[in-house]
């Protein structure tokens, strides 16, 4: 039924004002909406930003072998030093010093 109002009102407007005047409005709102880029509403809208999960900034620390920073959550900590992987907490000696890794002799 309003697809049916509009196109009687549209043909109501055509023949008051004429077929020229209703193209050249027609024309002119097209390039008001494309200059300003505006466009009508869509379908599918981006969700509300609280619905989005927010990153918050994450602590970096430096690896005790290779002094590598890495994201807290992606590292090992083990006897209070903290590592990038699981394999430079392994070759670390616990009381050797930075930079040096425990050899497998």
């Amino acid at each position: 039924m309003p697809r049916f109002f509009l196109f009687v009102l549209l043909l109501t407007a055509i023949f008051v004002v004429g077929i020229g005047t209703m193209v050249r409005l027609f024309l002119n709102l097209f390039k008001l909406f494309w200059r300003t880029g505006s466009r009508p509403q869509q379908t599918t809208q981006a969700p509300p930003s609280s619905a989005r999960p927010e990153k918050k900034a994450e602590r970096m620390l430096p690896c005790a072998t290779c002094g590598v920073h890495v994201p807290e959550s992606e590292g090992v900590k083990s006897v209070g030093q903290f590592f990038c992987c699981e394999a430079h907490r392994a070759g670390r000696a616990p009381d050797a010093p930075r930079g040096t890794a425990q050899s497998d002799e």
